[in-house]
């Protein structure tokens, strides 16, 4: 039997899906699902040939306790061993809010973007509801008030898009809710029957054609977007992952990304010039200090969105260039020097071939054209010379 009596206990627990069982009578256990940051509490009763299971509440590992959603170990067994526990009564409504705070609590790659799409996007406008009320109807009207209607093509395509992303978050959430909770969300149908908006993967393309253009753009930015730039060009880091990057994280000839979009570290290799670069901005420093330290910026990124306009302008660059382009900059110009596709992958941090491959699709057919000419042979003919008849 697991210890999960004190916070402490429960941390040096795996995260899992199977919850770490406490028994507290034949027949009746106390459950701690763990997740990668703090963990829920269940109860699971026997009834003869089956067993019946009931959410209780989050567990109070990172946030203190409130006997209600938030509980203790003392107070979660308390309602455990009560008469009215919840595997005897009626069990009551399961809102959209209480399954995306065991999700959070649970999951183990939920990213910043996540969080910031559900407390945004989703809970206000239907977070008190009942997971089991909801209809298809209700989420598709949900859906459609993501992406209101424009003229322009381009525009409604990406609306349309970002609303597909704020969708999969919340069909992760009810998902998750409906596969722990079956006897309160006894079928999936209202969200499985959303169809998401169709023809919208469609990645941006613009990228800096070559280093030349690079150099007239860097050449236009003032000194502190310049160096944040030239970061972004040397690792093809996103912009967020630039701003939190600490003096620690660049060593050994490489940039450390511990906390990434996919939720995963990477490391990327600096070039010679890279690591000349962040030697220079890293000099004199402390660990914990910013590599680009840029917070007295004001209005940061719409800061640099504006400067990135008028660099593109000043260094006659068309189409102009937003700061992600750079990222992508990155990915093309090593792809026209002849890297391969998923080394590109690896050093970008996609989590899987496809994005690499859509972002960068138009450019590898190039590449292979290039390739295809340099190296394959003419496959010359040679004429068998003959030898001239005598008479």
């Amino acid at each position: 039997m697991y210890s999960l009596a004190t916070k402490t206990s429960r941390k040096k627990l795996a995260p899992r899906e199977e919850p770490y069982y406490y028994e507290l009578r034949r027949g009746l256990r106390l459950g701690y699902r763990r997740g990668k940051t703090a963990g829920s509490w269940l109860l699971r009763e026997s009834r003869g040939d089956h067993f019946v299971k009931r959410r209780l509440g989050l567990a109070d590992d990172d946030a203190p306790s409130d006997g209600v959603s938030v509980l203790s170990f003392e107070e979660a067994q308390a309602i455990a061993r009560g008469e009215n526990r919840p595997t005897v009564t009626k069990p009551g409504k399961y809102t959209v809010a209480e399954a995306a705070d065991e999700y959070f609590a649970t999951r183990t790659a939920v990213t910043v973007h996540d969080r910031h799409t559900w407390t945004k996007f989703i809970e206000p406008k239907l977070g008190s509801k009942a997971i089991a009320d909801l209809t298809t109807r209700d989420l598709e009207r949900w859906l459609a008030e993501q992406a209101p209607p424009t003229d322009d093509r381009e525009a409604l395509r990406a609306k349309r898009a970002t609303a597909n992303r704020r969708w999969t978050v919340l069909r992760a959430i009810l998902n998750s809710a409906h596969r722990k909770d079956r006897a309160r969300i006894p079928n999936a149908e209202a969200w499985r029957a959303v169809q998401p908006f169709q023809n919208t993967d469609r990645p941006r393309k613009v990228t800096l054609p070559d280093a030349a253009a690079a150099g007239r753009l860097l050449g236009e930015l003032e000194p502190k977007l310049r160096a944040l730039a030239r970061g972004a060009l040397f690792t093809g880091c996103r912009l967020g992952e630039l701003l939190a990057l600490r003096v620690a994280d660049v060593a050994d000839g490489r940039v450390h990304i511990l906390h990434s979009k996919s939720g995963k570290p990477r490391h990327i290799p600096l070039s010679a010039a890279g690591v000349t670069f962040f030697g220079q901005q890293t000099a004199g420093q402390g660990a914990q200090a910013l590599v680009f330290d840029l917070a007295d910026t004001p209005g940061l990124r719409v800061a640099i969105s504006r400067a990135m306009r008028a660099a593109c302008t000043a260094a006659k660059i068309a189409p102009a260039v937003v700061f992600h382009d750079l990222r992508r900059s990155y990915g093309s110009l090593l792809l026209n020097s002849g890297a391969p596709m998923e080394t590109i992958r690896e050093l970008l941090g996609h989590a899987d071939m496809r994005m690499t491959s859509r972002t960068y699709a138009h450019l590898s057919g190039d590449t292979l054209q290039r390739t295809v000419e340099l190296h394959l042979p003419s496959f010359a003919v040679k004429q068998k010379k003959r030898r001239k008849e005598t008479t």
